[in-house]
């Protein structure tokens, strides 16, 4: 399985980057953290979206409808399997080749609050400014634009986005998937889609020996297996289901038993 994801993760990259054809620029919002502002995106990223009508004191129709079209689908299947910025942390974690190096308490609201701020303040301001300060868009964004077009002049903005970017980055190596635990704000999107989304980590509890090596091995720090099914926090990465001995997990659609 890990194998697979891997895969997954690294098409997405190509997928979403197919936008160098101009034809292929499509502009329909994604279901992955990933900065419409890269040089050969082809596809929008739905957290700017949200910003950009709220900036225009709009309601989000088409955006909200797709993002959710892709909740009830997959939930946070997206997350694990296929974001961009989330393959990322996971390569940054194969540096540490081990667990995290400090034990930091799940506090499942904190993405959701990030997602009412960035959203109030480009109501107020009328401008997506988390998009300043986005470490997607420090990465997959602003150093393209430097390296691609080297003639044009960078302000303040490029290297703030540095400056995120590279706390970040030690987050990520400090604590595995940091960004999708406590942060993200389409996390938090899809993370509401979890309870009910068609595709669940299944868990048989009748064959539970609670041994918890299915919570040792979560990079999203869920505490109790009770709680993985319908927990906002669950990015459905299957690493629960690879280490569990007594075939209680699977990954399933959620009207299969």
């Amino acid at each position: 399985m890990a194998k697979l994801r891997w895969a997954t993760q690294f098409l997405t990259l190509v997928l979403v980057n197919v936008g160098f054809v101009q034809v292929l620029k499509l502009g329909l919002p994604c279901p992955f953290f990933y900065c419409y502002g890269c040089p050969w995106a082809a596809f929008a990223c739905p957290i700017g979206t949200f910003q950009h009508y709220a900036a225009l004191q709009q309601f989000p129709f088409y955006a909200l409808g797709a993002v959710g079209l892709f909740g009830l689908a997959l939930g946070r299947f997206w997350c694990g399997w296929g974001c961009p910025f989330g393959t990322v942390q996971d390569l940054v974690m194969l540096v540490r080749r081990r667990g995290d190096a400090f034990k930091v308490r799940r506090v499942p609201w904190m993405k959701f609050a990030v997602l009412a701020g960035v959203i109030l303040a480009a109501g107020i301001a009328a401008e997506t400014l988390f998009c300043e300060v986005c470490p997607s868009g420090s990465l997959f964004a602003a150093i393209p634009h430097r390296l691609a077009s080297s003639e044009l002049s960078f302000g303040t903005f490029f290297y703030v986005h540095l400056a995120t970017l590279g706390a970040a980055l030690v987050a990520f190596f400090m604590v595995g998937r940091f960004w999708c635990r406590y942060l993200c704000p389409l996390g938090a999107v899809f993370g509401a889609f979890n309870p009910v989304s068609l595709l669940k980590v299944k868990v048989d509890l009748s064959r539970c020996q609670h041994c918890e090596e299915c919570l040792k091995v979560c990079p999203a720090g869920i505490a109790e297996v009770e709680e993985v099914e319908s927990c906002t926090d669950c990015t459905r990465c299957g690493k629960c289901v690879e280490s569990c001995g007594n075939d209680a997990m699977k990954i399933a659609p959620s009207f299969r038993d």
